[in-house]
C-alpha cells in the first residue's frame, strides 16, 4: 500500500505502522500490535496515544487491561478537515499581517544606509564589494581618482582589476591629472575607458559609483576613509554627475 499520502496529512511512519496494524488485528493489546508493526515497544504506548488524540485509535479497558481498536478510515478525513481550518486561519492572519509588514518595507526602502571603512583593509573591503555587487556588463564609475589612493594599494589593484576583466564588469575612470602614470596602465586593459581631469581640480577627495553604492574617498598623509552609501536615487544622481564630468574632461 502506498502510504504516502498519510505521511502528507500529517501521520508519521510509526503512526501508520501501528494504525494499519490495528486495522488488520482488530480489538487487541499492544503485544500482537508490536509484533504486526514492528516498532520497539518502548515507544509503542507513545505512538498510540498520538493517534488516540488525533482520533484515529480508541480503546475498552477490560480486567484492568486495555484494548486498543483502529477507528474507521474515514476519521483520516477529519485531520484533512482540520489542516483544511488551520490552513484558512493561517490565510486570515497573512491577510491581516501583509499591510503592515508592506509599511515596513516602504520605512526601510526610505532609508539611506551608509558605513564607513578606514584603511588600506577598509579599501580592500570596499573593492572586493565592488566585485561581488556588480554583474557581467555592469560599471564601475570613478570621479578623482588621486595618485596618493594608487601608490597606497596599486599592487592589490593590479590584482583585482585581473579578476574584474575576467567577470566582465566594466571600468570608466575619471584620474586626476597628476595621476596619468596610473590612468596609462589602466588605458591598456580591456573593458576599461580612461579621462583626466584638468590640473587644477587635483584634490585628495574622490567619487565611486558602483550598483546602488556610491563611495567618496578622502586621502590624508596615508590615512584613507571612505564612506559608502547604499541607495538607488543618490547612485543614480552620482552616475549622471559622472556623465557631465566625462563630457568635459581630457583623454
Amino acid at each position: 500500500m502506498n502510504t504516502s499520502v498519510l505521511e502528507e496529512i500529517g501521520l508519521n511512519r510509526t503512526e501508520i505502522k501501528i494504525y494499519l496494524a490495528l486495522l488488520e488485528l482488530g480489538q487487541s493489546t499492544t503485544t500482537p500490535i508490536i509484533r504486526k508493526s514492528g516498532i520497539h515497544p518502548a515507544k509503542v504506548y507513545e505512538f498510540i496515544d498520538k493517534l488516540i488524540k488525533k482520533g484515529l485509535v480508541s480503546y475498552v479497558v477490560k480486567s484492568n487491561k486495555k484494548y486498543f481498536s483502529a477507528n474507521e478510515p474515514e476519521a483520516i478525513g477529519e485531520l484533512i478537515r482540520d489542516k483544511k481550518e488551520k490552513i484558512e486561519e493561517q490565510e486570515n492572519e497573512l491577510d491581516r499581517i501583509i499591510p503592515e509588514m508592506r509599511r515596513m518595507k516602504k520605512m526601510e526602502e526610505s532609508k539611506i544606509n551608509s558605513e564607513i571603512y578606514e584603511g588600506i583593509k577598509g579599501v580592500k573591503s570596499v573593492y572586493e564589494k565592488i566585485i561581488n555587487v556588480l554583474k557581467k556588463g555592469e560599471v564601475q564609475y570613478i570621479i578623482g581618482a588621486p595618485k596618493a589612493g594608487n601608490e597606497l594599494v596599486e599592487g592589490y589593484l593590479l590584482g583585482w582589476h585581473k579578476r574584474r576583466i575576467k567577470k566582465g564588469i566594466h571600468c570608466k575612470y575619471i584620474y586626476d591629472n597628476e595621476a596619468k602614470e596610473y590612468g596609462e596602465v589602466r588605458e591598456k586593459m580591456p573593458l576599461t575607458e580612461v579621462r583626466y581631469l584638468p590640473k587644477e581640480m587635483a584634490s585628495p577627495v574622490w567619487i565611486e559609483v558602483f550598483g546602488e553604492y556610491v563611495v567618496i574617498g578622502h586621502i590624508k598623509k596615508e590615512n584613507v576613509v571612505l564612506y559608502v552609501i547604499h541607495d538607488k536615487e543618490i547612485a543614480k544622481s552620482y552616475v549622471d554627475y559622472f556623465k557631465l564630468i566625462w563630457g568635459v574632461s581630457g583623454k
